[in-house]
């Protein structure tokens, strides 16, 4: 395929050490980063940071963690939101050749104590409080003997590798204290900074990123320097991002969208990066009109509680012109024609390839950019392959999707079976996602192959009901399973979220199925729900509701 238009790849092979100081030194007192505090009390409710400032921030919290004695390769676990100190702790990790692995904010001591016991993790950064969670309780209950440890020599049952905490807020017994680490900085250690940065190469694993698999343990995602920068670089790009952009993002970077997506493609692109420590759609909205905001990226639900927010028509939103989101062609025209970004671009990715794989360019046409989820990147193969046989479909046909090239993954951390299963020995990445080409090699996301429903030698597509039912004005959200059926094999069931103050019945959203799908893609079961049960990032527990209405079933039944 010969595209409409030429795309230059320029990015080099580069550490983040050495991409945060390139950008340092061509333009050092450009804005490069503006941290939003939301009701939070974490520092002043605007923090910009230019990238001389950001870069001499990073270097002193990495002098500080060398003075403490991390060592190249160590895993440090970092669980914070969307502060400054976590950006600058990202790369500070980064320059010393050890290893970050993002934590999710949302995690309760027992799923902390599986990321820190399975990473292997030496050290741990973290908020003493955030909202209302207290993490220095929660620590504690994981790691009960921090309170007689001297900092630095933690000596953990259930952590054996864990020796040292570092929290930001107020000290705590045990813990060093954050802004004591950076006073352990001095400029003395510039040397041995340099002399470390000098021995980590591109290809070394910077991050180790958890997937929030639905049905069994995180598995921890080795991705490299040059892996996740060249994504964010290309991402960028392909979403129109420039130097004079003004990007905002409450995407937290301790998923791969924050770290990655949001926070390299800033430093990749130049852009300046708005962020903000949770997300608030009125406080969204507010910053897009006060701040001129030119792109805004984020998940579906956050463009939906925008357009839904009372403050959606009162505020000018005139200056949004970019961004990208993964969703339905219903929800990116929404987007597009609603909100307001015109040049929307669709995305696919994974944590496992870095994590975008594929996204529409800003100069497609628009029926390109919604009704499809763009192609792969410069340096990236994705084959559709018969999950059976193996054999490549052609055009038009769905299929597993595959990928191979830069940007997938090392492996699962200290995981060899389940990397296996992933990577086969030619380098080519199973995803266990539906999908087909076009004929112009523009990829389609199905859905998982896992919400494949059979019904009666018949294949639906969980994720095709979904966006159909999603094209109903009263749906705001849904969620489609598959149940045993003594006749079928499985029939489908559809869990639905209603729009503020809306009404439906189960028999008027069969109704609307039955006008517009085939009869054995209808939903047997419809249950409406308030909120759905969801992993830390957000995706829906399909497991849980299966259980639930099984559960109803057999009640009903006995």
């Amino acid at each position: 395929m010969v595209a409409l238009y030429q795309e230059v790849i320029e990015w080099p092979r580069l550490t983040y050490g050495a991409a945060l100081d390139r950008l340092a030194a061509q333009a050092p007192d450009r804005e490069v980063f503006v941290f939003h505090d939301v009701g939070t009390g974490w520092g002043a409710p605007r923090r910009p940071y230019t990238a001389r400032e950001f870069a001499a921030e990073v270097n002193q919290l990495a002098r500080g963690l060398l003075a403490l004695g991390i060592a190249a390769g160590e895993r440090v676990a970092l669980w914070m939101a969307n502060l400054p100190e976590a950006a600058s702790a990202q790369f500070a990790i980064a320059k010393l050749g050890a290893v970050v692995v993002p934590i999710n904010m949302r995690f309760k001591a027992g799923e902390l104590e599986y990321v820190l016991r399975q990473s292997e993790a030496g050290t741990l950064i973290m908020m003493d409080r955030f909202l209302e969670t207290d993490y220095v309780a929660m620590v504690r209950q994981v790691c009960p003997e921090v309170i007689r440890s001297v900092p630095g020599r933690l000596r953990s049952r259930r952590c054996p590798h864990l020796k040292r905490l570092i929290v930001l807020g107020h000290r705590s017994p045990g813990m060093f204290a954050y802004q004591d680490v950076l006073s352990l900085g001095r400029s003395d250690l510039d040397r041995a900074l340099r002399e470390r940065e000098a021995a980590v190469t591109p290809d070394d694993v910077v991050l180790i990123q958890y997937t929030s698999g639905s049905t069994a343990f995180p598995k921890g995602v080795m991705l490299s320097h040059d892996q996740t920068l060249r994504n964010a670089f290309i991402m960028a790009g392909r979403a129109g991002f420039e130097t004079s952009d003004r990007v905002l993002s409450a995407m937290p970077m301790f998923h791969i969208g924050g770290s990655v997506c949001a926070l390299l493609g800033a430093i990749t692109r130049g852009y300046v990066l708005h962020t903000m420590t949770k997300f608030d759609a009125g406080e969204t909205l507010r910053l897009i009109e006060e701040e001129r905001i030119t792109a805004y990226i984020g998940i579906e639900t956050m463009f939906l509680m925008l357009r839904d927010h009372p403050d959606f028509r009162r505020r000018d939103r005139s200056s949004l012109k970019k961004g990208w989101a993964a969703g339905s062609p219903t929800l990116l025209r929404m987007i597009a024609e609603e909100i307001g970004i015109r040049f929307v671009c669709s995305v696919y990715g994974l944590s496992e390839a870095s994590p975008n794989v594929c996204i529409t360019d800003w100069r497609d046409s628009f029926e390109k950019r919604i009704g499809t989820n763009g192609r792969p990147h410069p340096g990236v193969e994705v084959e559709i392959r018969d999950p059976e046989s193996g054999e490549r479909c052609p055009p038009g046909q769905p299929g597993e999707i595959w990928v191979r090239g830069y940007n997938v993954m090392k492996g699962y951390y200290n995981m060899p079976e389940e990397t296996a299963r992933a990577l086969d020995p030619e380098g080519w990445l199973h995803t266990g996602d539906r999908g087909l080409l076009t004929e112009d090699g523009y990829l389609i996301f199905l859905g998982r192959w896992k919400d494949v429903v059979r019904v009666g030698g018949e294949n639906v597509s969980a994720l095709e009901v979904e966006n159909f039912l999603l094209t109903h004005p009263k749906v705001a959200a849904v969620a489609v399973i598959g149940v045993p059926d003594s006749r079928w094999g499985e029939v489908p069931a559809a869990f639905v979220k209603l729009t503020d103050g809306a009404h439906l019945t189960e028999e008027e959203v069969i109704a609307y199925c039955r006008e517009n799908l085939a009869s054995f893609k209808v939903p047997r079961y419809v249950r409406f729900v308030q909120e759905f049960p969801v992993t830390g990032s957000g995706k829906i527990q399909k497991f849980l509701l299966r259980e639930q209405l099984l559960a109803e079933l057999r009640e009903m039944a006995s």
